[in-house]
């Protein structure tokens, strides 16, 4: 088994263990060249000196890596290391289709169809080139958290064009999927892998499987018998035409099924069109003779019976096929029941009879799960390491190799990571007020750098901060360091533009950030002020130049005269002008009198 933190080919450094199969384990990685978080498929250690599952091995690699799908989870690498055989893909952060089927449980018909629109495209991509999956199944299809949908796991993937491999037709995909064919010991086709896809579909609309049993054997057999459940019975929301599409590709017989999945694929892009929702229900009947599941129906007293009726005189031509028939289903029964012991056998004989399931040890404590698991005969002590974790409190157990309810035995290895802590996840500050997330950031043990900043926010709000929303940081740093730059408030000083241009001076105002309004001011009436009157120049402002102000865009009236009036005439000035010069030639009377005044005086 590989070690977590161990690097494959010098540049996959494994993570954590995600998912365990029959013949491989899957771990989260990162490439360390490309750095980017992969998927790492590693071979079993017990199985890498079989020939045969290393032949299996090396054919997924080439299975998976011949396609190129947007549904189909992309091939990296391939390669072996030290007899680790592995295989890099993309990694697919989501859940399993089987998982959300199980927290949600029947989803809407709506988003049933677009999933199978997806995985019904990828598998005709598949088998374009002729590759069979041969397990499809939920558990291993990926869902995004955006609702992408990608098939994985071509483990027992079968290339037409490739030699075949030991045991490479045997019944081994999951019997709640498994066509009625396969179960007959037939080769898989394409129309399997069809037949899969009806299952899925039934389980998507459903919450669950059409047929459960107490065993493989009965899960098989009702697969060759019965018909499968009508959804539009559970649901009667769902249209016809969606059960039809499950109807055609679960047909008993592979002629009465979907010849490919691209036709599968034309359905589904149609059938909640106007045209087709409200589709007649497909039947399809079978003969009696051309159904082999009808054989597991007869009496028990099958034989003895057959055996009983034998007409002792010489047959008629006529009893003679009667006979024929009987000799065939008495043959097809027998070839059923051994292939249901074959069945049995393979899954439920072929396990170590030592082997138990892997408790569930995650969030128990280390001392907890360690007493837990050595009480159960596994190895614990020294296969314990610590990490960071997002939500698992510091002395818990993150996650166990092998994972709770993986098969193990007594003597097992069993690698725990135990939480060392959490990890402080940096929230977004910004909006927030400085003093109380500051003390916040204080006590989990960071030095907040603070930076000021002219702002119209109110004072002392958060404008920036220098670590990302999101981003981990270990609490045991010892330079947990954080800069947070906060809003002063706003302030602007008035500019003085008095006695500037009108125009100059809006411009000044703008640009400092004041909202200008201009006012033309009556004219005056004095002459002097008339006379002394500038044009389109700033006489006064609202506001005082040199005020202080903490609003932007903040108004400010800028008044001003727009045109010079004409001088109004005096009454000085128009008596000046009605008056007439005295000659200087002719004395006036009143200056001979004022003479003759001044003589008589003297």
């Amino acid at each position: 088994m590989s070690s977590i933190n161990k690097t494959i080919a010098g540049r996959y450094q494994l993570k954590r263990l995600i998912g365990q199969g029959g013949m491989a384990d899957v771990y989260e990685a990162e490439d360390l060249i490309l750095k980017r978080t992969v998927a790492v498929k590693i071979m079993r250690s017990s199985l890498t000196g079989d020939p045969v599952y290393v032949t299996r091995f090396h054919r997924e690699a080439s299975a998976a890596a011949a396609l190129s799908h947007k549904n189909i989870v992309e091939i990296y690498d391939v390669g072996d290391e030290k007899d680790d055989y592995y295989i890099v893909m993309e990694y697919v952060p989501g859940q399993t289709l089987k998982e959300l089927i199980h927290k949600r449980g029947a989803l809407h018909y709506v988003e049933a169809v677009d999933v199978m629109k997806q995985v019904v495209s990828a598998t005709a991509k598949a088998h374009s080139i002729g590759i069979i999956h041969r397990d499809l199944k939920p558990q291993n299809i990926m869902v995004t958290d955006s609702g992408v949908v990608k098939i994985g796991d071509f483990g027992i993937a079968s290339i037409q064009s490739l030699s075949q491999v030991t045991q490479t037709d045997t019944i081994m995909g999951s019997l709640h999927y498994l066509a009625p064919e396969i179960a007959r010991g037939e080769k898989a086709t394409a129309q399997s892998d069809i037949y899969a896809l009806g299952i899925v579909f039934y389980e998507l609309l459903r919450g669950e499987v059409p047929f459960n049993g107490e065993s493989p054997v009965n899960i098989a057999l009702k697969h060759m018998r019965d018909e499968i459940p009508s959804v539009c019975a559970f649901n009667p929301s769902i249209p016809q035409s969606v059960e039809n599409i499950i109807i055609k590709a679960t047909a008993k017989n592979i002629k009465d099924r979907y010849a490919s999945a691209s036709e599968m694929l034309e359905d589904l892009n149609h059938c909640l069109e106007a045209a087709h929702i409200n589709d007649e229900k497909i039947i399809f009947d079978y003969e009696e003779d051309d159904e082999l599941a009808t054989i597991v129906a007869e009496d028990k007293d099958f034989f003895t019976q057959s055996q009983t009726h034998l007409p002792i005189e010489e047959e008629t031509e006529e009893e003679t096929k009667r006979s024929h028939k009987k000799m065939l289903m008495i043959i097809g029964g027998s070839v059923v029941a051994a292939l249901a012991i074959l069945i049995a056998v393979y899954f439920l004989l072929l396990r170590p009879s030592q082997s138990f399931e892997m408790p569930d040890v995650v969030n128990l404590t280390e001392a907890e799960a360690i007493t837990l698991l050595e009480d159960r005969g596994l190895q614990v002590k020294d296969h314990v390491t610590y990490e960071l974790s997002d939500d698992v409190e510091e002395g818990k157990v993150i996650e166990s190799d092998p994972l709770a309810k993986a098969n193990v035995k007594k003597g097992d290895e069993v690698h725990l990571v135990v939480s060392s802590g959490q990890y402080i996840v940096i929230e977004d500050y910004v909006g927030k007020d400085y003093d109380t997330i500051a003390d916040q950031l204080e006590e989990l043990g960071f030095k907040v750098n603070k930076e000021d900043r002219i702002d119209e926010a109110s004072k002392g709000t958060i404008l920036e901060q220098s670590l990302d929303a999101g981003e981990k940081i270990d609490p045991n740093s010892d330079n947990k360091t954080i800069t947070l730059t906060v809003s002063q408030g706003y302030s602007a000083e008035v500019p003085n533009v008095y006695g500037q241009d009108i125009q100059k001076a809006k411009s000044i105002l703008t640009e400092a950030g004041f909202t200008v309004e201009l006012s033309v001011l009556e004219p005056p009436t004095s002459v002097e002020e008339i006379k002394t009157m500038k044009i389109n120049v700033v006489e006064e402002q609202s506001l005082a130049a040199f005020t202080t102000v903490y609003k932007k865009g903040e108004k400010i009236v800028l008044y001003y005269y727009d045109k010079k009036p004409e001088i109004p005439e005096t009454p000085a000035e128009n008596e000046n002008n009605n008056t007439t010069t005295p000659s200087t030639d002719t004395p006036s009377s009143s200056q001979v009198t004022g003479t003759n005044q001044i003589t008589g005086q003297q």
